[in-house]
């Protein structure tokens, strides 16, 4: 029993004795003493992991002196570096490390990093972090997004109207990858008023960090314009004049062909310039102003040309992935099919779900 109890004591007086072996002492300049684990000295920050606080970053100028019991890397900021433990000498009020050429006194002050010996320094602390954000932007970001909205009246005329839009987008920093398909029907006292489906892909990838080069591919039917199909495919150069978290615009200019098909039996094919602006800002927090424009004239006629713009505001959710959607319509045809007007606006008020 006694036997027992005096290997229980010596048990506890190693465990406590290694404790204390393994602390680390900081005292700072209003005499507040720290004990814990230095874990990296860097970016003039003292990086101590302690027990009654967890990790507690302290201001590297702050410090007085410093006692470790572990041994340190320590870089000065002349690019010197020793190895060893460090000790506060309070008598001459300054830090001695203890190390392998013998006691050198040091000022903490010109101190540049400081970390365990078998520890990876800051500086590749920093560089791994850096390789890992960069493998993190290569990897594709999905991002998909349904709009919906409608509307329906009963009374002396019955209206029903629905609008969809599902947008699917694969996005890394070298390039961009988008399908869309979108779609308005509408009734007035059981006679369809509206009946257009639009799908389509655009892909761009980037030259440098400004320039890229895209190509698309867009599909069109709208029964109330006499369109069984209006095929497009287009290629050029592009250029992101802003690129910041914030707001974007990006301009391209290339050249396509326009295959139309009418109900009619009338078929078109053309050669088209392809311009195209796309703009988004960050008005404020809760607002953001979305614009987009392609303007297509033909190579042969620049009479003949189609204008086609949306405009704008989302207004996010407290569920940032809810949003609403009010926005404007325009498409021009400068030359329509018989009995069918240029300008074609729509107005619309759409729900969006955004899921990444």
């Amino acid at each position: 029993m006694k036997q027992s109890l005096r290997w229980n004591c010596a048990c506890s007086l190693l465990l406590l004795s290694a404790a204390f072996v393994s602390a680390d002492v900081v005292v700072t300049s209003d005499g507040s003493r720290l004990v814990g684990t230095i874990e990296q000295w860097a970016d003039g920050t003292v990086v101590l992991d302690t027990e009654f606080a967890g990790r507690l970053k302290i201001d590297a100028t702050k410090i007085k002196s410093i006692t470790t019991e572990g041994r340190l890397n320590v870089e000065f900021t002349s690019g010197d570096r020793l190895v060893g433990t460090m000790a506060s000498d309070p008598q001459q009020d300054e830090t001695v490390m203890h190390t392998e050429l013998g006691e050198i006194p040091i000022a903490t002050e010109r101190i540049k990093a400081a970390w365990r010996v078998g520890a990876d320094s800051p500086d590749v602390i920093a560089l791994k972090k850096t390789m890992q954000q960069a493998q993190e932007a290569l990897k594709p970001r999905w991002t998909t997004t349904l709009e919906v909205g409608g509307s329906m009246r009963e009374g002396n005329v019955d209206t029903k109207e629905i609008r969809g839009r599902f947008d699917l987008q694969r996005k890394t920093d070298q390039d961009l990858l988008k399908f869309f398909l979108a779609a308005h029907f509408a009734e007035q006292d059981d006679l369809r008023t509206e009946n257009e489906y639009k799908g389509g892909i655009w892909y761009e990838n980037q030259l440098d960090e400004r320039r890229f080069w895209y190509t698309r591919i867009e599909l069109e039917f709208d029964e109330f314009e006499n369109l069984d199909l209006r095929a497009t495919a287009a290629a050029g150069l592009g250029r992101y004049w802003l690129k910041q978290p914030e707001r974007e615009l990006k301009t391209s200019a290339g050249l396509g062909y326009r295959h139309e098909a009418f109900n009619t039996g009338r078929t078109t094919g053309q050669a088209v310039i392809d311009l195209a602006l796309n703009y988004r800002v960050d008005l404020a927090p809760w607002v953001q102003l979305t614009h987009s424009g392609l303007f297509s004239p033909a190579i042969e006629d620049f009479d003949d040309y189609r204008l086609d713009f949306d405009t704008a505001f989302v207004f996010p959710f407290k569920q940032e992935n809810w949003k609403l959607k009010l926005g404007m319509t325009n498409q021009y045809n400068s030359q329509p099919q018989p009995g069918i007007v240029r300008l074609d606006n729509t107005y619309y008020a759409n729900v969006v779900l955004e899921l990444k």
